[in-house]
């Protein structure tokens, strides 16, 4: 197959012609058995798994990242083949339960939460999460009105559809995660009932080859279109008449533009089709105080550079704003250990359009910014920021390698978390993605107020411990931004995709991880067995992990886990 440049309109299938084809299929698919749907995810499966090596060299040579390098792993292992295939083997297994007529909830415990809502353990699952993501649980919390009874009613809710008339979705793929454009588009497939004309992103046009390879057998029966273009074949599509629904990936800027018409916004849409986006946003990661020992502060700095740096801060659910107690003993030990972690991370290219002029527009605006340098690509910090101030940092997305530092009064760790907690949610523009990190004694002095300070933060995603971005990887998540923006206030979008389970009505995603990792828990007296995980930017086996663990995903048995646990134990 011919390579694609980012300036490559696929000229072979009109668009037109490609849009009428999908509206004489629609209904089609729509009506098809859930039998022929599983086997259509099963070809997609296996092609997955067999194109998995040129859809990670495909972005590694995109993002100039060195042979070897430990984000080859991180990012193009497991933001691409990864989190793909093992969202399609468990959303297979559901939609067998669906018509075997089995409880697609079977084995998953449900309890109330601090606010009485419903939430769902999704992680772990079967015996092999437990071994592979000890001490990590996610929870999915239902939205208000949700009972333990009628939460089942809220799965699948198009299967119980009788005969449905299909509709035709627009799929604006990201240009940042691989497995963004291609989840978007199985996701409108499955949970949806749609079919999907997929535009990719000019600036990962590199992996359309690979994707029209995967999901060929959608391609081949009408069900699925892959088309190329700039913003004009964008606009194009989104105001086509064939065109019924949009899904989105990107910048609120990108929406406004969409539905009003202006990156700006407006009050009147001029676009009234239905849209699901997920926008990004500014993401906090508040910090709360506790007795951290010298290995735990270096430990939890390589996770906030994590945080920060992963695909060099091109991430929807990046931390930007790092929220420190004021009065902590810790404070500048744990900036000494982040400036040192941003350092020492692996150097890389400003691979990503704009990134090199962002980041010397905020450095020339913020002289206060200290610049690490790298070979290729520097990256800034900048601390002491007042908390009260109208800084842009809080309501503009920085889309690259920049964090800002503030910090909170508290006269008690209890207040300094309600304080931060108000900080993100009033001062913060945005509302998909915020972390919380803990020490084991802090979380059992604060008891049920770390419950409610969880259940007050007004965020899709949230981690503790855990960058909430991990969410994003787990099959049974519910990927999107806290529910209740409105298109006049879209903040970090609306709607949920990527849930395996297939919930129609989940809030928020709460991913819980240990505070120390093996064996720096066993000196601490902590019985866990997790190791760093493969998505730390400092993980220097992350890439024979992140492929190990994709292809258990996709096949799990347990011959598989020896080499795994080999490699992930190196890391």
């Amino acid at each position: 197959m011919s390579a694609v440049t980012r300036e490559t309109v696929r000229t072979e299938a009109p668009l037109d012609a490609s849009l009428d084809l999908l509206q004489e299929r629609k209904a089609r698919w729509a009506q098809l058995p859930v039998i022929d749907k599983i086997r259509y995810l099963e070809e997609v499966l296996d092609l997955a798994i067999k194109r998995a090596p040129d859809w990670v060299a495909a972005g590694a040579a995109m993002k100039g990242l060195n042979p070897g390098s430990p984000l080859i792993g991180s990012e193009e292992w497991l933001a691409g083949p990864y989190p793909t295939v093992a969202w399609l083997h468990d959303v297979i297994e559901t939609l067998e339960d669906l018509r075997t007529g089995k409880d697609p909830l079977a084995g998953v415990p449900t309890s109330r939460t601090v606010t009485g809502q419903v939430a769902a353990r999704v992680l772990p699952g079967s015996w092999y999460d437990h071994l592979l993501f000890n001490g990590f649980t996610l929870d999915v919390w239902m939205q208000p009105g949700v009972t333990q009874e009628t939460l089942r009613g809220t799965i699948a809710t198009f299967y119980r559809e009788e005969d449905p008339p299909g509709r035709v979705t627009l799929v604006l793929g990201a240009g940042n995660v691989s497995a963004i454009p291609i989840l978007d588009a199985l996701y409108a497939l499955i949970a949806d009932g749609d079919v999907v004309v997929l535009k990719l992103n000019p600036v990962n046009v590199c992996y359309g080859p690979v994707f029209e390879a995967i999901l060929q057998p959608l391609i081949r029966d009408g069900y699925l279109q892959l088309v190329y273009g700039g913003a004009e074949t964008g606009e194009y599509l989104t105001h086509h008449a064939s065109v019924e629904a949009i899904h989105i990936t990107g910048s609120e800027r990108t929406y406004n533009q969409i539905v009003f018409g202006s990156p700006e916004g407006g009050a009147s849409p001029v676009l009234t089709k239905p849209v699901r986006a997920e926008l990004g946003g500014v993401g906090p990661t508040i910090v709360l105080p506790g007795p951290w020992s010298r290995d735990e502060i270096a430990y939890q700095a390589e996770n906030l550079a994590t945080q920060k740096l992963h695909s060099s801060g091109h991430t929807c659910v990046a931390s930007q704003i790092l929220v420190l107690p004021a009065e902590w003993q810790h404070h500048d030990a744990l900036l000494d250990e982040l400036r040192a972690a941003l350092r020492d991370a692996p150097q890389r290219s400003n691979y990503y359009p704009g990134a090199a002029d962002r980041l010397a527009s905020f450095a020339a605006a913020n002289p206060g910014a200290e610049v690490i340098e790298g070979t290729d690509q520097d990256r800034l910090l900048l601390a002491g920021v007042d908390p009260a101030s109208d800084h842009p940092a809080f309501r503009e997305e920085l889309f690259g390698p920049v964090y800002v530092a503030t910090s909170l009064a508290g006269r008690d760790t209890a207040e300094y978390l309600r304080s931060a907690v108000r900080f993100a949610n009033t001062a913060l523009h945005g509302n998909l993605g915020a972390n919380i990190i803990v020490h084991p004694s802090t979380a059992k002095h604060l008891g049920s107020e770390l419950d409610q300070a969880v259940a007050d933060l007004r965020y899709g995603c949230i981690g503790i411990n855990a960058w909430a971005g991990v969410v994003f990887l787990a099959s049974k998540g519910a990927w999107g931004a806290h529910p209740g923006n409105t298109p006049q206030d879209i903040q970090s979008g609306t709607g949920a995709v990527h849930n395996a389970l297939l919930f129609d009505r989940a809030e928020k995603n709460v991913l819980t991880a240990p505070f120390r990792t093996f064996p720096m828990g066993v000196r601490h007296g902590d019985p866990t067995l997790a190791v760093k995980p493969p998505w730390f930017v400092t993980n220097k086996t992350a890439e024979a992990t992140a492929r190990q663990l994709t292809h258990f995903a996709a096949d799990p048995k347990p011959q598989r886990l020896v080499g795994l646990f080999a490699s992930a134990l190196r890391g």
